[in-house]
Parts: structure tokens; sequence; C-alpha cells
């Protein structure tokens, strides 16, 4: 059974794992046992997750990697077993973000995980039904630990890496040429999947289900956002500028505003920002 991060990494030591982590180097291990990480999740636990108390906004469901309307699976703002059932049976997939508070041991995992890392971190799940993939060419803004639980699925992962990805940035100009790994992961095989690497996956016949710790280290970009969210709380920085009395009047306010950013910034501490966590920074698939 996994229930810590050293267990989770196997056979690598936690030193070697800090060192994938900090060079963000691509590693990908094929298991010795199917069985592995079928304690943390199975497909029967994931359904009757899915369909009972999951909410609907961390819920994606796609076909070929095109999303699939919420009304076709939604009813009330929740999950319709019968139509979301229909859906799996006729070659969709389904994208959880943030499982682990459902997923007991999952939970756990992470929150060791987190301990060791010093990093945010939560789990997602991805179950695939068709052979054209949950999603179309991407990268992600985490770091990711890939656990493929049931069936298999063929990963192609390119070189030439997106360099420090954070979420909202503009958009990237995918890759070209031939992936760097192409290889097929099966139960009990494990992927460091770091973040900014462009990937695809395909899934073979029979449906997939892989488990993802994800693990998104706060930035210099994540301490400003938090400290926006601070200058909103001051009616200074919501005045319109369209209706101050005239140039002399926004002279005088952008000169007060300026003055109060500066000592904002100033006030910075990123030791601070750290050792508090970014808690409105939400997840993303």
């Amino acid at each position: 059974m996994i229930s810590n991060l050293q267990e989770l990494i196997a056979p690598f030591t936690e030193p070697e794992f800090f060192e994938m982590l900090r060079t963000r180097s691509l590693v990908f291990r094929r298991g010795s046992d199917e069985k592995r990480f079928a304690t943390l999740l199975d497909w029967e636990r994931f359904r009757a997750v899915i369909e009972n108390d999951f909410p609907a906004d961390k819920l994606r469901v796609t076909r070929d990697g095109t999303p699939v309307l919420p009304h076709i699976y939604l009813e009330g703002g929740k999950v319709n077993t019968k139509n979301f059932a229909r859906l799996l049976d006729h070659g969709a997939s389904l994208i959880a973000v943030s499982v682990e508070p459902y997923l007991p041991q999952v939970e756990a995992l992470c929150a060791d995980v987190r301990r060791h890392v010093g990093e945010r971190t939560f789990a997602g799940a991805i179950a695939t039904t068709g052979r054209g993939g949950a999603l179309k060419l991407h990268y992600d803004a985490q770091d990711i630990l890939v656990m493929q639980i049931d069936g298999c699925k063929r990963w192609k992962i390119y070189d030439c890496p997106v360099a420090w990805p954070v979420n909202g940035m503009a958009k990237q100009e995918p890759p070209h040429g031939e992936p760097v790994l192409d290889d097929t992961l099966r139960p009990g095989d494990f992927l460091f999947l770091p973040a900014g690497h462009w990937h695809h996956c395909e899934s073979g016949a029979d449906r997939s289900l892989h488990l993802t710790i994800l693990i998104e280290p706060p930035t210099g970009w994540h301490s400003v956002k938090a400290l926006v969210r601070e200058l909103l709380a001051e009616e200074m920085f919501r005045i319109p500028l369209t209706r101050l009395g005239g140039p002399a009047e926004q002279a005088s306010y952008e000169a007060l505003l300026k003055k109060r950013l500066i000592e904002k910034i100033e006030q910075m501490s990123f030791a601070q920002f750290i050792a508090e966590g970014d808690k409105g920074q939400a997840p993303n698939a």
C-alpha cells in the first residue's frame, strides 16, 4: 500500500526525486507490479465518487479531445448517472481535478508529498474509453507524477518545453518534430512529467485510468497576484479613472496611487508568501 512520497517514487530515493524536481527532468519507470497503485484508486471507486458527491465544476468530459457540453451529462448541477454511463460506453473521457478530498488515501499521500516539497499539491484522475485521448496536445503548469492504474495509455512527450510555465501565460507555439518519449504506460508504471512539456495521450482498445499528483511551486507571479488581491481591498485602487475631475485631479491621484503601490511592493516578502502559501490560487486541470 502506498501512503507516502518514498513509497510512491521507489526505487528512486528522495534526493534523486528532488533532483528531478529541481531540474525538471523527464523520467519514465516501468513497474514490476501491475497492482502497485491499485489501493489508491480503481475504476469502481472512481465512478462512485464522480456519480455521487464530486463537484461538477471540477469535472470535464471530452471525446477525442473535444469538450462534451455539460448539459449532456449534468442534471441540476449533478452527474446524470444514466447519461454519464452512456457517454463512457461510447468513447468519452473523464477528467477530474482535486479528487483528493474524496479519496482519503490519496489525500494522505498528497499531504505527505506537500510536507516534503513545501509546494501546493493536489490530485487528478483521467479515465479514457476512446482511442482519441482525453485532451489534445498541450502542456501543464504543474510538475506531474503519473500512476497508471488500469488499462494502457500511449504517451507522446516532446522536447523544447515551455520555460517556467504558469497558468495565464500567452498562447505558446506547439513543438515540431518527433517526440523525445513515445511509450505506453501500463498498470504499475510511473512517469514524472515536468511542467511545460508538451504531450498527447492515446488510449488502447480498453478503458484506461490513471491518477496524477500535481505539484505547483509558488512563483514571483503568484506573489504579485496575491499583492493585487490586497490592492483590491483598498478603495484607492478602485476609483474610476475616467470620472476624475480633470487633468489636475488625475495627476494628483496618479501620484498618490504610485506612491501607495511602491509602499506595498516594498512590503512584499517572498519568505512570508511561501510560509503562508498562496491560498487564493485555484487548481487547473
